[in-house]
């Protein structure tokens, strides 16, 4: 697989393919309000280990693939935890010059770096296991006005466009000036160049849409039919019925026993 689709469906006939996709939204968001009762990294670290070892058994995704989105899943994770090091307030551990790191930071940072993490690497197995049209057919079935819907599919189905987009211009860039081994104030400005071409060429495919739809005559009558179908079945609620258990056991041992042994 190439870098430049990343964030794309990928049809590898797993469980969680086969999973409604109404269902792994919702699991989504459980493991995101999940994340916020955290107050320790242990429970962090635990959901991340399994949520990485699902991704890479129930989701069939590759662990290579997985790496080339590194630097979004664990990337932004770093730094946030890095910036908690510096700016959470305690009793100073290390220091370097001005620069103080508290013993609270020292718990705050990881803590803020699994819940990124753990959250965007959720999103991410989502993406890689939903088909977009998929997701906007359940959404409907569960009472969501098409137009919403659609409108999360072209969100959705946008995403790997827009990176495939930045792939181009840069190897445009490339061709016509120096990108590599510059310094930091000429890759600022390459980023100012990819970001306006890319706004630019991201508002002329969205009137381009918007033409499209006119001409169909989008939203002219209020139901809508699909040529593929989803459905639920009885099993999907394991997903969300297991993920339920295991938030609960994390939050039972935080307050028993892991609260306490970093004194939060």
């Amino acid at each position: 697989m190439s870098q430049s689709n990343f964030l794309s469906f990928k049809d590898r006939k797993s469980l969680l393919n086969r999973t409604y996709p109404f269902v792994k939204l919702i699991w989504v968001f459980m493991v995101a309000l999940g994340l916020f009762t955290f107050k320790t990294p242990i429970s962090g670290a635990v959901l991340f280990s399994l949520i990485l070892l699902m991704t890479l058994t129930a989701g069939k995704i590759h662990f290579m693939e997985i790496l080339r989105s590194g630097f979004i899943v664990f990337g932004l994770g770093f730094i946030l935890m890095i910036f908690h090091f510096f700016i959470d307030p305690g009793t100073t551990v290390f220091s370097f010059g001005f620069l103080k790191i508290s013993d609270y930071g020292l718990i705050q940072g990881p803590v803020f770096f699994f819940r990124l993490s753990v959250i965007v690497l959720a999103s991410f197995l989502l993406i890689w296991t939903t088909d977009t049209r998929d997701l906007m057919t359940s959404l409907v079935k569960v009472g969501m006005p098409y137009r919403y819907a659609f409108t999360i599919f072209l969100a959705l189905r946008f995403l790997p466009l827009i990176q495939k987009e930045v792939e181009a211009v840069k190897a445009a860039h490339s061709i016509r000036g120096r990108t590599t081994g510059s310094g930091l104030g000429h890759r600022i400005k390459l980023w100012q160049r990819y970001v306006f071409t890319i706004l630019v060429n991201g508002i002329r495919k969205a009137e381009i849409t918007a033409d499209a739809l006119e001409c169909r005559a989008f939203g002219y009558k209020d139901k809508r039919t699909y040529l593929k179908d989803v459905h639920f079945k009885k099993t999907d609620i394991l997903l969300p019925l297991i993920t339920g258990i295991l938030l609960f056991l994390l939050i039972y041992m935080e307050h028993t026993s892991w609260r306490a042994l970093f004194g939060v």
